[in-house]
């Protein structure tokens, strides 16, 4: 399936034009849980369209090898742990918009500790709703996860079980805050929500390919440890170290964003 992409043009005039969002690459370990409007448009910018892009390649891709996926249910649910700006949520919308035609209704639980994410978010969705046939509910949960104690405050928000479960660059933030006190962080995240896979759910885990200088440690390496460890059914993965996809926005031609991802059967 194609890796490249154009980001809509309304989605492009949207995030650039209506919330003034910046192209500023990153470049060092991640962590934005703490950033400011100002930091967060310039993710916004820059790593929504990535993970768009991502999320609806990746999708796209497994929903066509797979086309009587959910095709018995009129209705999809989602949770996103550490949603940012939404943009894997986006991706996915669309995905399911082209690929799931039996789709009527999705609803979402968006988590994130960053308010200033979470309402932009909300108002990308808002607008996305007008370019989708199914409708959309959202619950998003500004909720702040400190350590792997945490994660339990989440059972009350998390009463349900979910069709698809999404975390993109959100674990590494943990690993680079040593949140996890030097214990694998992709371990304990996929312990916790692989209860909250339905059935026949899916669960994508993505992730930056880098070297994280906390961890002193290869983050793919550390997933796949991770993973084993939870007894994840890994069903489909990436190719090799990472695989990279290509997005083109206004503000830059062919942005590569190179990532590992799995994906993990319920």
């Amino acid at each position: 399936m194609e890796t490249t992409m154009i980001l809509p043009k309304w989605l492009d005039s949207l995030i650039f034009d209506g919330l003034g969002a910046k192209y500023r690459p990153q470049y060092s370990d991640m962590t934005n849980i703490d950033d400011d409007k100002a930091k967060t448009l310039n993710y916004l910018g820059t790593y929504f369209p990535r993970s768009y892009a991502e999320a609806y390649c990746i999708f796209s891709e497994y929903f066509w090898q797979h086309p009587n996926e959910f095709v018995t249910q009129s209705e999809l649910s989602i949770f996103d742990f550490g949603c940012g700006t939404g943009g894997e949520i986006i991706g996915l919308l669309t995905a399911i918009d082209e690929h799931l035609p039996h789709i009527e209704k999705v609803r979402i639980v968006a988590l994130d500790g960053n308010h200033y994410a979470l309402r932009i978010y909300e108002k990308i969705l808002k607008k996305t709703l007008c370019h989708i046939r199914f409708e959309a509910e959202n619950n998003s949960a500004p909720i702040m996860i400190d350590d792997f104690y945490d994660l339990h405050i989440l059972d009350k928000v998390l009463d349900k079980q979910f069709d698809l479960i999404l975390s993109f660059k959100a674990i590494c933030e943990f690993v680079t805050k040593d949140q996890f006190e030097q214990q694998n962080a992709y371990e304990h995240i996929a312990k916790f929500l692989l209860p909250k896979l339905t059935d026949n759910g899916l669960m994508l885990l993505e992730d930056v390919t880098t070297y994280n200088n906390t961890s002193q440690e290869w983050l793919p390496k550390m997933m796949d440890n991770g993973l084993c460890a939870a007894k994840c059914s890994v069903i489909s993965r990436n190719d090799g170290y990472n695989q990279t996809y290509t997005i083109t926005h206004s503000h830059k031609t062919n942005d590569k964003s190179k990532v590992a991802w799995r994906m993990i059967k319920g």
